[in-house]
C-alpha cells in the first residue's frame, strides 16, 4: 500500500467537488494559483494517481483533482502553486505545460490561458 496515493484517493471521495492539496502536509491550499503539470495530463483513477503522486513528490508535492462531469472520471494532476501576485509567472509556466486554463484559489475561480496571451 502507497500511504500518498492512499491518502489522496480518500480525500478525493470526500472532496468530489475537487481539490487542491499538499501531500506532505496533508492539507489542502487555500490560497494562490494552482497550475498543472503536462506530464500528468489526463490522469485519472486509482491506477494513474500512483504516477501523479511520484510526480507530485519529485516537485512540487502539490495534488489536484476533479470530477469531469462530461465523462464521469475523477481527474488528478500534479500541480504547481504561485502566490496570486504571480500571475504572469502562472501563465508563463501554464503556456510551457500546455494548459488551457490555470485555477485562481483565492478566489475560486478559472482563469483562461488565452485571454493572456495575444
Amino acid at each position: 500500500m502507497n500511504e500518498p496515493v492512499e491518502f489522496v484517493w480518500r480525500y478525493a471521495t470526500n472532496h468530489p467537488e475537487g481539490f487542491t492539496l499538499n501531500i506532505q502536509t496533508q492539507q489542502p491550499v487555500t490560497k494562490g494559483i494552482s497550475v498543472s503539470y503536462y506530464a500528468t495530463q489526463n490522469s485519472f483513477g486509482k491506477e494513474s494517481l500512483f504516477w501523479v503522486v511520484e510526480h507530485a513528490q519529485d516537485h512540487e508535492s502539490i495534488v489536484g483533482g476533479w470530477l469531469n462531469e462530461s465523462d464521469s472520471l475523477y481527474y488528478f494532476d500534479s500541480d504547481k502553486v504561485f502566490p496570486v501576485t504571480e500571475l504572469d509567472e502562472a501563465i508563463e509556466f501554464a503556456l510551457e505545460n500546455e494548459q488551457y486554463a490555470v485555477y485562481d484559489i483565492t478566489n475560486d475561480s478559472v482563469i483562461w490561458v488565452s485571454e493572456y496571451v495575444e
